[in-house]
């Protein structure tokens, strides 16, 4: 009797500490969304902390990083973090590629400000972005060498909004929501810092119905494309994309191939750009995307 009693007192006892727990050491889950899938990783230490998730999207709910059904969505996360017992964590989430645009930006005076995105909200430079800054979340993150040179990344307003909306139908504790090229740009500065200024970097990151093409040079990202349609068209769009590229800088000779993820296209990917490829190994994380946002989360 007092065993069962005594084995009662502690169950009530632990269940009462698991609040505070949570907060005095809060569980961190990230998570990356696509359009049609989503992956997500426990982090403990900074660290993965458990096998990660990986589940599919039911179909139409997501088109170009907007979520269209979000009670669908927002029950599937739900469903996915109790039952991996993952509600209580604080999520750091990426937004699909294609929610996001980046560009990069140099501030025009020589003291730079103490908010760069109210003060480039108010200047309102055209960005040849399809939204306006007004209506635009914004992310900025400072480039290496000249302290006025930024990576900004803007998603509308509309889009982030929405999926705030499915992760409060999912019961979970947003913490950030970051554009997925900005958390991909920081997994790979530190690689991007050992290449030589003059070579181009053709960056191929592998989607479920399209490649994402990224050249990046000097450590930065110059131009951004997603190939659609079978593999002969997105094999026939990497061509005119480089060929435009070699156009405006003729005297380039210098590649490198980088692959975020396997792909059957390799090999053809390889003649096209005339280089082996590599590819990127983001271990102990599923993805970049993942990589980053570790880093993202330790901003301020």
């Amino acid at each position: 009797m007092e065993e069962r009693v005594f084995a009662g007192l502690v169950d009530d006892l632990r269940e009462r500490l698991s609040p505070l727990r949570s907060q005095v050491f809060p569980r961190i889950m990230l998570m990356e969304l696509h359009d049609e899938r989503l992956c997500g990783q426990l982090l403990k230490n900074h660290l993965p902390a458990s096998d990660p998730i990986d589940a599919p999207l039911p179909a139409l709910t997501c088109r170009q990083g907007m979520p269209l059904e979000k009670e669908p969505l927002g029950d599937l996360i739900g469903d996915l973090l109790v039952r991996d017992g993952l509600l209580d964590t604080y999520l750091l989430a990426s937004l699909p590629p294609q929610a996001a645009h980046w560009r990069v930006t140099v501030w025009p005076f020589k003291t730079m400000p103490a908010d760069p995105i109210k003060a480039l909200r108010q200047l309102e430079p055209d960005l040849h972005l399809p939204f306006t800054l007004d209506e635009a979340f914004l992310d900025l993150q400072p480039l290496a060498g000249d302290p006025g040179r930024m990576l900004l990344a803007a998603a509308p307003q509309a889009l982030v909004e929405a999926w705030i909306d499915v992760f409060n139908i999912a019961g979970a504790k947003l913490e950030r929501l970051s554009p997925a090229q900005s958390c991909q740009f920081a997994a790979l500065r530190p690689r991007l810092a050992s290449e030589p200024a003059q070579r181009l970097v053709v960056l191929i990151d592998p989607q479920p119905e399209s490649l994402r093409l990224v050249l990046l040079r000097a450590g930065l990202p110059v131009f951004e494309r997603f190939l659609g349609g079978t593999s002969e068209a997105q094999l026939a769009e990497l061509d005119r994309c480089l060929a435009f590229y070699r156009r405006q800088e003729p005297q380039l000779r210098d590649f490198s191939l980088w692959l975020t993820a396997p792909t059957d296209l390799q090999e053809r990917l390889e003649r096209s750009v005339g280089v082996p490829a590599e590819l990127l190994d983001p271990d102990p994380f599923p993805s970049l995307v993942l990589q980053g946002l570790v880093s993202r989360g330790e901003e301020p």
